[in-house]
């Protein structure tokens, strides 16, 4: 009866194990597959996140403006002093 019972278990334990190597099987090759689907992260923070992005650009690119025009017209004004 105990190696009945010692079997079972044995059996058993080998199907487990069997199946958890499956499994694991199966994810790597999903993983690695050249077109696996790549986990996408939340639209909506992306697309504020590249608002934000466009926005500071935009400010940056008024402040280089603005920048360019000070110095231009220093240096003309200095030239008209000569």
């Amino acid at each position: 009866m105990m190696g009945l019972v010692t079997a079972l278990v044995m059996a058993g334990a080998t199907i487990v194990g069997l199946v958890i190597l499956g499994v694991i099987f199966l994810l790597g090759i999903r993983l690695l597959r050249p077109g696996a689907a790549k986990p996408r992260g939340n639209d909506a923070e992306e697309a504020r996140l590249l608002q934000e992005i466009h926005r500071s650009l935009s400010r940056l690119e008024e402040r280089v403006e603005a920048l360019e025009t000070l110095v231009l017209d220093g240096k003309a004004g200095r030239e008209d002093e000569r």
